[in-house]
């Protein structure tokens, strides 16, 4: 003991570590992450617990949301493409650690992981004045196109904003993924009717068709008497929805519910087949839906009325 009292206290340390202890109690755990100073917390959440498909990283909240995925600070990006979008999560919340991992999660506070409810929580910086509004809306994030592709939001673009001097948490509105139907969708186009702006060449010509019902993709259709199409090389190009669909791949795409509004444009050789005043067209084209083993019953093929200005059938 003389001897301990007489080392200096590097010293001590040195002697207690090559005996496995140590001058120091081990530091306390890092429970959940830690909001980086002078931010805000922002909630987003989708909810999928009607279908339980969507799993973490599939989907990206896009939008004006710039995020910086090690930071988890969110800033504006009024263009929609120049930054990153964030991805959403079933890990349980961002002040948490996730039992399996034991890393922090990046769900809101309160959420349950593995509970189809998926979310994030960015962190804002409120602006020194005024407001600062961000505008979003929710896409597949394994779609390749960036720009067009996987959009699986619906209705209206969702908005968020934090004021000067905001610090309680911001939630910004999210959706409900409804449960698939069991309507199908059959979609056809009438080469010969097209407008005079588009041509038609048997062979060469190249037509796809993109919807809200199976997230926007582009789906190439062949006018050769298979997946629905009745007569091959008639120059009627046809889709049934329940053949062109992966029902247990993002955008896990399903059948139709009574109500359900199918949004659709016309791809015809990398051209969405829209009129002169950037709407979709319905002439040449025709709809109709079945359930089951029934006949195909036609449904008029309308316009939107809002924002894109796409051709739809209503499920009856």
């Amino acid at each position: 003991m003389k001897i301990l009292k007489t080392m200096s206290a590097v010293a001590l340390a040195a002697a207690l570590a090559a005996c496995g202890g140590s001058s120091d109690p081990a530091p306390p755990p890092v429970v959940g992450f830690t909001q980086p100073a002078g931010t805000v917390a922002v909630n987003f959440t989708v909810d999928d617990t009607a279908n339980g498909t969507w799993k973490t990283n599939e989907l990206e909240w896009k939008g004006q949301v710039n995020f910086d995925a090690t930071t988890r600070i969110a800033t504006k990006d009024a263009t929609w493409l120049g930054g990153t979008w964030a991805k959403l999560y079933d890990d349980g919340p961002w002040n948490a650690n996730n039992a399996t991992t034991g890393q922090p999660g990046h769900e809101p506070a309160g959420s349950v992981a593995g509970d189809h409810r998926l979310g994030i929580t960015v962190f804002v910086a409120p602006p020194a004045t005024g407001t600062l509004a961000f505008e979003y809306g929710l896409r597949d994030a394994t779609n390749a196109d960036r720009a067009n592709g996987g959009w699986v939001w619906s209705g209206p673009n969702g908005t968020f904003s934090v004021a000067a001097g905001a610090t309680a948490a911001v939630t910004a509105p999210g959706i409900t993924f409804p449960a698939k139907g069991a309507i199908d969708l059959q979609l056809t186009l009438d080469t010969s009717q097209l407008l005079t702006a588009f041509s038609y060449t048997a062979g060469t010509t190249v037509i796809k068709v993109k919807g809200s019902a199976w997230g926007w993709s582009e789906v190439t259709l062949l006018d050769n008497g298979t997946k629905g199409d009745v007569t091959a090389a008639d120059g009627i190009f046809t889709l049934v929805l329940s053949q062109n669909i992966n029902t247990a791949a993002p955008p896990y795409p399903g059948l139709l519910k009574t109500g359900d509004r199918a949004e659709f444009v016309w791809v015809i050789d990398g051209v969405e087949y829209k009129d002169a005043a950037g709407a979709a067209s319905p002439q040449g084209a025709a709809g109709a839906t079945k359930t089951g083993a029934a006949a195909w019953a036609p449904q008029t093929v309308q316009l939107t009325t809002t924002g894109f200005i796409n051709t739809y059938i209503q499920a009856p």
